[in-house]
């Protein structure tokens, strides 16, 4: 069993918008197999832990209550399918800001760390799909994972900091090493 997964949630765990922001819960959607790789991938980590960067929220698009209740919904999908979540930790500072929990700052993973002390930030992993999410990783001494679309203009910077690339984080679930491979049903 590792220690701690910790997840980007835009473009890892529901769609991105591109260009916008998910605003509201029903703009909350989960991306396909999502469900699946976390009941795969909970029995294999003490911590799953959820940290995000929304400046939607100083930006005044949207309030930090929206935030909120999208993140209730999220925990209580995970925990109606055995996958709950130990932790969601969320920024919502305005990038110009420089605050020290936006990531790649590492404020969000002290944050995880003063609540849950035995996190090893050496044997956890971090899943993101951004350039941002793999200094987090490395800021933090966490492996960084990258999950997703290529960022034009990143994927190189990416690349060199995040080896390991998967197309989602179903795929992450499954071909991880060191994890052993899930039995999915036909068709996932």
């Amino acid at each position: 069993m590792k220690n701690t997964l910790f997840l980007d949630r835009d473009g890892v765990i529901n769609v991105q918008i591109v260009g916008g922001y998910v605003r509201k819960p029903e703009e909350f959607v989960l991306i396909n197999g999502v469900l699946t790789a976390m009941q795969w991938l909970r029995p294999k980590f003490k911590h799953i832990i959820v940290v995000t960067n929304q400046q939607c929220v100083e930006k005044r698009i949207c309030k930090m209550e929206d935030i909120d209740e999208i993140h209730r919904r999220m925990r209580i999908t995970f925990e109606e399918n055995l996958t709950p979540l130990d932790a969601v930790y969320c920024c919502p500072h305005h990038a110009d800001k420089h605050c020290g929990c936006r990531k790649p700052e590492i404020g969000m993973a002290l944050q995880a760390k003063a609540d849950f002390p035995d996190i090893d930030f050496s044997d956890s992993i971090m899943v993101g799909d951004s350039l941002t999410d793999m200094q987090f990783a490395i800021n933090a001494g966490i492996t960084p994972v990258h999950v997703g679309a290529k960022h034009p203009g990143e994927y190189e910077l990416i690349r060199e900091i995040a080896p390991l690339h998967y197309r989602n984080l179903l795929d992450f679930a499954k071909n991880y090493p060191g994890l052993q491979p899930p039995l999915l049903t036909e068709g996932e």
